[in-house]
């Protein structure tokens, strides 16, 4: 029987994975969420955010199309487009909603994180959306909390502690829209289009056949899993067993521990039909024309 050229389990190594959204979003929280008693005066002004709530959202929407550039991104030079005012209406009141009953979910994470992908031009309208808009945008409702709870509280304590909060709460949030829009700038860039192709359940929890990768000249296999796996981080723990692996620098003595990852017992990578485990592993070149294939176990 044929057996792997290269048997080393470091050719089959894949390092570099950015943290998954849920991991920053909770280191976030531990580093600068809401305080406690920021949360109790958060809580105290939910109900009069929420009776603005639909002035928040139109509010908003005007004021992407009075502003010129912004109602050029969105197409809206001449005017909105009804349906998708109305769909992008519908996408913040949502997001509103979730925002206003204090959710520090990783499914909201993981949407928020999907949200920035949305905006850098991955949702069905391709429409993206800069950086500096998408920041602007968390901004325009910092300040529109902070003046409807000024209205109802005055300017108090309280009020500042609510404000405080909010204030904190909204920038985690900003943090993985940005995390999202990276990893979807990232895959986009290079000249190669390199078709990563999934089967199995993989189809059902991308809710995809393929996603297809660029990666400029004398890209590897490598490349393309990290920016495919940075893409799609939920589909990690279904191909791959994470390790920990210590090393030491020797000029200051200091330790680095660094996430490893493996395939699952099973998986396999194919390139143009060939497993990667018979030639340079992860290591294997790959160019505009091939395709990269993951495959489960028993397949």
């Amino acid at each position: 029987m044929l057996q792997p050229t290269v048997c080393a389990e470091e050719l089959l190594e894949l390092r570099g994975l950015r943290p998954a959204p849920e991991t920053t979003w909770r280191q976030m929280r531990e580093f600068s969420g809401p305080a406690p008693t920021e949360l109790d005066a958060m809580r105290a002004t939910v109900e009069p955010l929420l009776r603005h709530a639909n002035e928040m959202v139109v509010a908003t929407y005007d004021h992407l199309l009075a502003t010129r550039e912004t109602a050029a991104i969105l197409g809206w030079e001449h005017g909105p487009d009804p349906e998708h005012l109305a769909e992008r209406r519908r996408f913040f009141a949502i997001w509103l909603a979730r925002t206003l009953g204090l959710d520090f979910g990783d499914d909201l994470a993981r949407y928020l994180f999907h949200a920035g992908q949305l905006h850098a031009g991955h949702g069905p309208r391709r429409v993206d959306v800069p950086d500096r808009y998408v920041t602007g945008s968390i901004g325009l409702v910092i300040s529109a909390f902070a003046g409807y709870i000024s209205a109802e509280h005055g300017g108090g304590e309280p009020a500042a502690r609510a404000v405080a909060g909010w204030n904190k709460y909204l920038l985690m949030q900003l943090e993985q829209m940005l995390a999202g829009r990276l990893v979807a700038k990232e895959l986009d860039q290079g000249e190669a289009a390199l078709p990563v192709r999934l089967y199995g359940r993989m189809r059902d929890l991308a809710g995809r056949r393929e996603l297809v990768v660029h990666g400029r000249h004398e890209t590897t296999v490598a490349d393309v899993l990290r920016k495919f796996f940075d893409y799609l981080p939920a589909l990690r723990e279904e191909a791959l067993d994470r390790a920990w692996h210590e090393e030491i620098d020797p000029a200051s003595l200091w330790s680095a521990v660094e996430p490893v990852y493996l395939p699952r017992r099973g998986w396999r990578v194919l390139v143009n039909g060939r497993d990667v485990a018979f030639e340079r592993g992860f290591a294997t070149p790959v160019g505009d024309g091939d395709t990269v294939d993951l495959f489960p176990p028993g397949r």
